[in-house]
């Protein structure tokens, strides 16, 4: 039988190109959208992981790919309560909760993978307090799962990507001045297809990647 992934996020963006590649890769993989199962919700992931036919394999999971997330930018005088809990609840929390509920499926296997995206602004983005709070959460908690569960056989690694060809990234920069500015930042002026962090996904899960835990890597075209 076939490795198992589960891809939250993975209709769109990242996780879409994580889908098309770890499935050429032969890799059994499951994409959710958030109508499958909403990150932001217990009661939502209990109920797709007490339903789903291909969860239910005695193998388990070999990889849990976690690709949902929000993001929302304001100035922090207009920045909302609201709009900060959204965000970490989604982002943060959310990637917390899908890890604790995939956790005893992936201990089924003698080694299996949690691979988080993360993102360059977890090191301070101007006018998105509640993104990058989000997303440095995540570094944290990459290390500390990583730690936790080395001796479960469990790698746990975080992606950080730069500006990345997304709906997401091209609406926040929704005009050439924007992109030249932001994209200008970066040694190599350009946008990071998604198919490249898809890439390193795949690279992180495989066999040659196994004594790589614990890390959060950057693919940001030299920000």
């Amino acid at each position: 039988m076939s490795q198992k992934i589960l891809i939250s996020g993975g209709s769109r963006g990242i996780g879409k190109a994580c889908t098309q590649v770890l499935k050429s890769a032969h890799y059994d993989v499951l994409a959710t959208s958030s109508k499958d199962m909403n990150i932001a919700k217990q009661s939502s992931i209990d109920e797709f992981f007490n339903q789903s036919s291909f969860l239910s394999s005695k193998n388990g999971l070999y990889a849990l790919i976690c690709c949902a997330g929000s993001f929302h930018s304001d100035a922090l005088a207009n920045h909302s309560l609201e709009a900060w809990d959204h965000i970490i609840n989604t982002n943060l929390s959310g990637t917390f909760r899908l890890c604790k509920k995939a956790l005893p499926y992936l201990q089924k296997n003698t080694n299996s993978h949690i691979i988080m995206i993360s993102s360059v602004s977890a090191e301070g983005e101007a006018f998105a307090p509640a993104y990058s709070a989000s997303k440095a959460g995540i570094n944290g908690l990459t290390k500390s799962l990583a730690k936790e569960l080395a001796s479960d056989g469990i790698n746990v690694n975080a992606i950080a990507p730069g500006w990345v060809r997304t709906d997401m990234a091209q609406s926040i920069l929704h005009n050439e001045d924007l992109e030249k500015n932001h994209l200008g930042a970066s040694l190599q002026n350009r946008y990071i297809e998604p198919e490249e962090i898809a890439a390193l996904v795949k690279y992180l899960i495989s066999p040659e990647a196994k004594a790589i835990t614990g890390q959060v890597l950057s693919i940001d075209a030299g920000l």
